[in-house]
């Protein structure tokens, strides 16, 4: 309507009202003593652009390298990427709530993940905490042997027949199978069938998301407007969400009619416990929307943070002769090879392995998955100061981890270097001139603060199991040994192409 009002008075009125756009914008807007490209300072299409080339945390480092520790990426947006920024950006509770950019993630109604509402997000907080606390999934830890125990026997069938494989694909039917069966008892039995268009379309529903709340002006008319859209890609990632959303709801129907019976009613898994979810202050429970849209987020999250975080840890170690060298005898030393079928005790790992923790947490610092900006809004009418700068009243303020992860001023130069030993306290690696121990808290892989990913301590136990089991277990030659690392970025991280290898079962030593 105001372009339809603003083109009645004729092309010279258009022509000053995009000049007085470029100036203000550029030279007297609140935010434009920060420095970036100047289109950001213009349009939030700068952000949807740098999206869509798949390359944005990559994009944004380089220019912090350029411009400092925080860059204006927005016409009303900064990202910071300095360690001081995110106790204040993501740790000052309702203060600093979450922006519009969440809105575009909205399928059912707001989940835990994307809810605006600092009081829903409270509540849904405390119904939910039991069912992903360490004493519920140790709980259930016989459901992550399982499909390990499965993704042993597809491993071994290469390992006799001497084919090469895409280890990749591998990794993502075992997460997605895992989640089919924690959150829903349901066996989706995609390791057996190897089938790729089983796997769902998680990223398309993540790309469709974040390319909406790049576009904060346009919610949620965007969001009603995109099925008539005419280009094939868009109507792709509608047919994807609207897939995961009804597998979603078959789940749910099925989880929600079982718990009625109290016959059937005998095994716990993520979904009942949410059915099943008081608030420990109000005794409130959810209703059948809130069950599902809290299922949608185990779908969808569940999955591809274990998936995409284990193809790029076996991509580092297979790509680092001397770090899998150091983790093969350390597990060499601690563990003993399994029987056919078995894993290790989670309990037994989490305190015995240092090198191999210190190989997660480098991963997870070099190439993290989840890398959306994860805005937040300064509602202060003071402002707010972070990391020495004031920040006016109505400015969404980010941090995308990848940035904070190869800072340099914090990581040394070699922050591109997969380098383990820098989590070890009694090392600071092969680099002698690095002047900052690591540091637990600048890394975010699973955000920060009251907001931090419920589902954090699922990925843990699933990737130092498999990590372990199949390390220990097997010997994995990877078929390009001089494969560039390319990463995909659609808000959440993942190698690009296959991961293809070759594995030989190891054999206990013969006296």
């Amino acid at each position: 309507m105001f372009l339809a009002l603003l083109l009645s008075y004729g092309p010279y009125a258009v022509a000053v009202f995009l000049l007085f756009h470029l100036v203000y914008f550029r030279w007297f807007h609140p935010l434009a003593k920060f420095p970036g490209p100047f289109w950001a300072s213009q349009t939030n299409a700068w952000k949807a652009y740098q999206l869509w080339t798949r390359r944005m945390p990559v994009t944004l480092q380089s220019l912090h390298e350029r411009y400092g520790p925080v860059i204006r990426i927005g016409p009303n947006d900064l990202n910071f990427a300095s360690e001081d920024a995110s106790a204040t950006i993501y740790k000052s509770g309702r203060t600093m709530p979450k922006s519009s950019f969440y809105d575009g993630f909205t399928t059912f109604q707001a989940n835990l993940f994307g809810t605006r509402d600092e009081d829903l997000h409270a509540l849904r907080r405390r119904q939910m905490s039991h069912g992903f606390s360490a004493a519920s999934l140790k709980s259930m830890e016989g459901i992550f042997d399982r499909h390990i125990s499965e993704l042993r026997k597809q491993i071994e069938e290469y390992a006799v027949s001497g084919e090469q494989f895409d280890l990749k694909e591998l990794i993502a039917y075992y997460a997605y199978d895992i989640i089919g069966e924690l959150a829903f008892s349901r066996d989706f039995g995609t390791l057996r069938s190897r089938d790729p268009a089983d796997l769902p379309p998680i990223n398309d529903h993540i790309f469709l998301g974040c390319m909406y709340g790049m576009l904060p002006n346009l919610l949620p008319y965007s969001m009603r407007l995109t099925k008539y859209i005419p280009l094939p890609y868009v109507q792709k990632m509608l047919k994807s969400r609207l897939r995961l959303r009804n597998t979603t709801a078959e789940c749910v129907a099925v989880e929600m009619a079982r718990s009625k019976d109290p016959q059937q009613n005998t095994e716990k898994n993520l979904l009942t416990q949410l059915i099943d979810a008081k608030d420990p202050e109000s005794g409130a429970g959810l209703t059948h929307t809130d069950v599902a849209s809290e299922a949608f987020g185990f779908l969808v999250a569940g999955s591809h943070t274990t998936s995409g975080t284990l193809t790029l840890l076996f991509y580092h170690l297979l790509h680092s002769p001397k770090v899998a060298a150091h983790l093969t005898k350390e597990l060499d030393d601690q563990l003993e090879l399994l029987d056919e079928g078995s894993s290790y005790i989670y309990q037994n790992l989490d305190s015995t392995l240092p090198y191999a923790h210190a190989c997660i947490q480098e991963n997870y610092r070099i190439t993290p998955v989840f890398t959306m900006p994860l805005p937040r809004m300064v509602t202060d009418p003071a402002g707010v100061i972070i990391a020495s700068q004031h920040i006016p009243v109505g400015s969404n303020v980010s941090m995308v981890n990848y940035c904070l992860h190869h800072n340099a001023s914090i990581w040394g130069p070699d922050h591109n270097i997969f380098d383990p030993s820098r989590w070890l306290p009694s090392r600071t690696g092969d680099n002698k001139t690095r002047s900052v121990k690591a540091d637990i808290n600048n890394i975010m892989p699973f955000g920060a603060g009251h907001r931090t990913c419920i589902g954090r301590n699922i990925a843990a136990m699933s990737v130092l199991k498999v990590l372990v089991t199949l390390w220990r277990n097997y010997e994995f030659s990877v078929v390009d040994e001089h494969e560039a690392l390319v990463i995909e970025s659609v808000g959440i991280d993942e190698k690009a192409g296959p991961l293809l290898c070759r594995v030989k079962m190891r054999r206990a030593a013969a006296f």
